[in-house]
């Protein structure tokens, strides 16, 4: 049994909150690889991975040391946060609540060594619905007296109150948090926590390596797309990839802006350049018409919206990924691509790891502070200011005869030996 398993002598544990394999495959990507990094330091290391989507991630995971438990919301604020709390009382006063009446999911996380958070971005004064969530994700394991690494993320801007005051202080009660890039460096400083609370670390999937993938999704339906891709360069025709977000789309809607007639411009500037398209999701939930994570009905309607237009099925091609596909799908597609136009951070993140330029349309310095690293800040533009400059910028790219793939080339390994270095806090853990 897995409580069994969790308390084995000289077997260490490691619980992942913040992510999962199904969905957001940005998220998938920091999971795999933070799993994949411990194990290079802790080879027999298991993992408990706390999952708002436990169903589909038990389904998808094919690894007998990770061990899914459901951590959705409702679940961590209802039962896991009160379960932790009394635990923390008890121990204010010398007393230990019983392992044997405790939910199996709080039981396991007592006996980690460490929780790690890939919740990517958090406490963001934008978005002030999640800072909750942010709290939620990390204070079970902080009442447990579990130490809280908080993987590479984006944070701030904290002007507003009510996510100030709850990030200075999960920021402080952590083992130490790392932040995604300068910008997130300058906020961090201005909230008022010690300097050896925190540090500076390149995003968790800059040290993906395909080996730590933990699922296989419609590897089949990959490789048919991947053979159109090199078709199409055996033809000499290259190839660029568009990512849509469904997120930025909402984002657009909410103020009035047609985000998929943006993309369709985008695919009309690439054909009149005359290259072929991939389009790519990065949040894929097969099945559902939500737009939450499933940046698939993006994808649908952009190829609607194309096809109206008259022009998908003329040279050169388009084609459209409406399936569910993990990280090691995305990259194998994005591998034969010469440029990514993508408002997906981790589908920017994959690019750079390929050493490809890439083009964002964004919402936040999530973006602006990770291109900075490789010397290409300017590639990002706001989304809702695309149109003339989102194509002059494709333009410059796609003309600068390379100079872009050799900066973004002499830059890479430093920024995966960043990524990689915030696991070295696990020689500091109790």
């Amino acid at each position: 049994m897995w409580a069994e398993a969790t308390s084995e002598v000289g077997v260490a544990t490691y619980a992942i909150v913040g992510g999962t394999l199904w969905g957001n495959r940005g998220a998938e990507a920091m999971v795999v690889t933070a799993i994949g990094e411990v194990r290079e330091r802790d080879p027999g290391a298991r993992f408990l991975l706390l999952s708002y989507l436990p169903s589909a991630d038990r389904e998808l995971l094919a690894d007998d040391g990770v061990t899914v438990v459901d951590a959705a919301p409702a679940r961590a604020l209802l039962v896991h946060v009160p379960f932790a709390l009394v635990c923390w009382l008890l121990r204010r006063v010398g007393l230990r609540w019983p392992d044997t009446l405790l939910p199996a999911a709080v039981r396991a996380l007592r006996r980690t060594r460490a929780l790690f958070d890939v919740s990517g971005i958090s406490f963001h004064d934008g978005r002030l619905a999640v800072v909750a969530y942010n709290v939620v994700c990390v204070w079970p394991a902080l009442l447990l007296g579990v130490p809280v690494v908080r993987l590479s993320q984006a944070m701030g801007p904290f002007q507003q109150p009510l996510n100030r005051l709850p990030a200075r202080w999960i920021t402080r009660a952590s083992h130490h948090s790392y932040a995604r890039g300068r910008l997130t460096a300058a906020y961090l400083q201005e909230l008022g926590v010690p300097d050896e609370a925190w540090s500076v670390a390149a995003d968790v999937a800059f040290a993906y390596r395909e080996e730590y993938s933990l699922t296989d999704e419609h590897a089949a339906e990959v490789e048919a797309v991947a053979r159109t891709i090199a078709a199409s360069r055996s033809e000499g025709r290259g190839v660029a990839a568009l990512v849509p977000s469904s997120l930025v789309f909402q984002k657009l809607a909410a103020g009035g802006e047609d985000y998929v007639e943006i993309l369709a411009d985008v695919v009309a500037h690439l054909r009149n350049r005359g290259l072929a398209i991939v389009v790519v999701p990065n949040a894929t939930r097969a099945g559902s018409d939500s737009l939450r994570n499933n940046d698939i009905v993006v994808v649908e309607r952009l190829r609607e919206r194309v096809m109206e237009q008259g022009s998908a099925g003329s040279s050169p091609q388009v084609a459209f990924v409406d399936f569910d596909l993990n990280t090691a799908g995305i990259r194998r597609l994005l591998a034969g691509c010469e440029l990514v136009v993508t408002s997906r951070f981790h589908a920017m993140v994959a690019g750079l790891a390929l050493g490809i330029p890439t083009v964002v349309m964004g919402w936040s310095h999530k973006y602006e502070e990770v291109l900075e690293m490789f010397g290409c800040a300017e590639h990002a533009i706001d989304a809702t200011q695309a149109g003339d400059g989102l194509h002059a910028m494709i333009d410059r790219l796609l003309d600068d005869g390379g100079e872009t793939r050799k900066r973004i080339g002499a830059a890479l390994p430093g920024v995966v030996a960043s990524s990689r270095s915030q696991f070295e806090v696990i020689d500091s853990l109790p």
